[in-house]
């Protein structure tokens, strides 16, 4: 009878332990508990605790990682990371400290990816990133020391075949059966990213008003190029999350993103965000169907028209921006203008395979930080002048292999998905965008990954087709 009683009372602690891990499971990936990190994070910002910040949800990605079979809880604190990182200018020295904690990092991930495997499957897309990756493993070929190819791993490794291991993991995981619509889960993650983006610029304009901003660098309180990013990658979610019956007014929130973009001083963020922009309001009039489409059309008109004129009455903007115009869009005087003819010079001198991504001796290696790249800031010189005629053909390939993606049988989502890569693909002509292992390119590896997954034969990865 005893052990009756004992394998009973098992079962029910068994059942009960069911029950709170699903329940936590369930609340970890929670629109409240997303809320909740947003605020955390921009709370967080405001103490001047990025560091700090970047520890704790650090520990939350982990322990996410070791609870829940599900990956996607992870993607928002990891973006809200990458975000408020940003504000850490120059701190290598920083955060190469922790690096004693890594083991346990890579336990939690060795851990989910083992325990919670899933199938490993490859679509169109790995085959650009392989290519790319041939192109970096090519490029400057013998013209770098065993020493130096370690010490510039990150980016060696990491924006090619760390690219390639990157997409088999995420795309195992990002391809399975799930109780709710993956698409809408991760419109609604990009579109608080964007939101946590807009909580800093206001942060930051509210330390220059008071006198608390850093001088220097990021005069402004946060990183410009780095926010602007981030809007641009967010940009057009809204809208696709505004795109059924009696959630319009979500689209609102494009434009409020718009806003905030050019808020942040950046001369790339202001051309080529608004050239997405203009693209996204395109979108949200054409795509949604013939019915409405004027009233579209003219709702879109009176938000842009309100937008433009906030940023116009706005003085210290306008101020702002006249001394970032000085000189034009781009200067003589900026090392981003030599480095255009430093491309083509190592491009006559090794037009094969260029000299490497690890090239250090452009102008910008003299204003490069501890751990970066020595970077063109303009995508189409760097694969020229770092990777020749090899990097033109691959990056080329890669190109080409994404814009099919997007318009083969194209739909809301796909175009949606397009547009944020349209963002990240602008910015990367001024700035190291794409060149950028975290978060960037590892973003767009993903928005290729969910593009791939339209074309799945059973759709396990959704619930609902749009």
């Amino acid at each position: 009878m005893e052990t009756v009683l004992t394998e009973k009372k098992r079962i029910t602690a068994a059942e009960a332990g069911k029950k709170i891990l699903a329940w936590l499971r369930c609340f970890l990936n929670s629109y409240p508990f997303y809320i909740f990190q947003v605020i955390l994070a921009g709370g967080l910002v405001l103490m001047g605790k990025e560091v700090e910040g970047a520890i704790l949800f650090g520990m939350l990605i982990c322990a996410i990682l070791v609870i829940c079979d599900d990956i996607v809880p992870t993607t928002l604190p990891f973006l809200l990371i990458s975000t408020f990182t940003t504000n850490c200018y120059d701190s290598f020295d920083t955060f190469i400290g922790y690096i004693v904690y890594a083991p346990v990092v890579l336990a939690c991930f060795a851990f989910h990816f083992i325990v919670y495997h899933k199938k490993y499957a490859v679509g169109q897309s790995i085959f650009g990133i392989l290519a790319v990756s041939l192109a970096l493993v090519l490029g400057g070929v013998g013209n770098f020391t065993v020493m130096e190819y370690m010490r510039g791993a990150y980016y060696f490794l990491g924006l090619g075949l760390g690219m390639a291991v990157a997409y088999l993991l995420m795309r195992s995981q990002f391809a399975t059966r799930r109780s709710y619509d993956i698409k809408e889960r991760f419109a609604v993650i990009m579109s608080l990213m964007g939101a946590l983006c807009a909580v800093m610029i206001i942060i930051g304009y509210n330390r220059v008003s008071w006198g608390m901003a850093p001088h220097g660098r990021y005069s402004m309180g946060f990183s410009p190029n780095n926010i602007a990013t981030m809007l641009m990658f967010a940009l057009p979610f809204p809208l696709y999350l505004g795109r059924r019956k009696g959630r319009r007014w979500f689209a609102v929130f494009t434009a409020v993103l718009f806003g905030f973009l050019c808020s942040t001083s950046s001369r790339g963020g202001l051309i080529c965000g608004s050239v997405e922009y203009v693209a996204c309001c395109l979108y949200w009039i054409l795509m949604f169907g013939k019915k409405g489409i004027f009233k579209r059309l003219w709702i879109c008109f009176g938000i842009t028209s309100a937008v433009i004129l906030v940023i116009a009455v706005g003085g210290p903007l306008l101020e702002i921006f006249g001394k970032r115009l000085d000189n034009g869009v781009i200067s003589t005087s900026e090392a981003r203008y030599e480095m255009i003819f430093e491309a083509f010079d190592r491009f006559k001198k090794n037009p094969f395979v260029g000299s490497g991504i690890l090239d250090d001796s452009i102008a910008y290696g003299d204003f490069n930080k501890k751990g970066t790249m020595t970077w063109y800031h303009m995508m189409i010189p760097q694969v020229i002048g770092s990777m020749g005629l090899v990097g033109i053909a691959c990056y080329g390939y890669q190109f080409l292999e994404r814009v099919g993606l997007i318009f083969k049988k194209r739909n809301t989502w796909s175009l949606c998905l397009g547009l944020s890569y349209f963002g990240i693909l602008l910015m990367s002509q001024v700035n190291p965008g794409e060149f950028c292992p975290i978060p960037f390119e590892l973003l767009a590896v993903l928005l290729f990954i969910f593009q791939e997954l339209r074309f799945e034969k059973q759709p396990l990865w959704e619930k609902q087709v749009g």
